[in-house]
């Protein structure tokens, strides 16, 4: 996988068994960014906060929140899913700059249990995109309401894919019995509508 992304690409993945599976709606429930790594970092130019330097070097290349946390993680941790779709925003290098930057002052916070997008101390797994692209260049991710709230599901996240040109589908794995990873973007998205709709 490292040869294919890129930064600024974003995960939407799924446990085939998670109990999870079962409260978050259809079937794509989570979604993580890819950051990259320490010599990506340097070479497209982001700019991060000094302490985050010591956190975000080694293995370290994606961006997610999960129940411990919102959190710089591996690719291997990640990636340890039963089925997962890449993402890539069609924005300048610039844009993704910018998208990863900005993410980045979340780092740290808790999980947001409630699954409310207008509080920023605790985040939800959708909100890091949310929070990263909207209002970036041509991105404006419309929040959806679900169960009385403004919310961004997985889903809506492959949506945004399949019938914007906010993101491009460029690579899945684990769908109708996908083995290994298929990167030609015709076959992605249909197996991506496929999967879901």
């Amino acid at each position: 996988m490292q040869k294919i992304v890129k930064p600024g690409d974003v995960f939407v993945t799924r446990h085939q068994y998670a109990l999870t599976n079962l409260f978050l709606p259809g079937f794509w429930p989570h979604s993580a960014m890819y950051i990259g790594t320490e010599a990506e970092r340097e070479e497209v130019g982001i700019n991060i906060p000094k302490p985050l330097l010591v956190k975000w070097q080694g293995d370290i290349c994606t961006f997610e929140a999960l129940k411990d946390g919102v959190l710089l993680r591996t690719l291997e941790n990640t990636l340890s899913v039963d089925g997962f779709v890449i993402l890539r925003p069609t924005i300048s290098q610039n844009g993704i700059n910018k998208a990863i930057e900005r993410i980045l002052d979340h780092e740290g916070k808790k999980y947001n249990f409630d699954f409310d997008f207008f509080r920023s101390d605790r985040l939800v797994c959708t909100e890091l995109s949310y929070r990263a692209f909207d209002e970036i260049e041509h991105i404006k991710i419309q929040l959806k309401e679900r169960a009385g709230r403004p919310t961004l599901s997985a889903e809506d996240l492959c949506d945004l894919a399949i019938e914007t040109d906010m993101f491009n589908a460029i690579a899945i794995f684990g769908v109708d019995n996908v083995a290994r990873v298929i990167t030609d973007q015709q076959d992605v998205r249909k197996l991506l509508i496929a999967s879901y709709k």
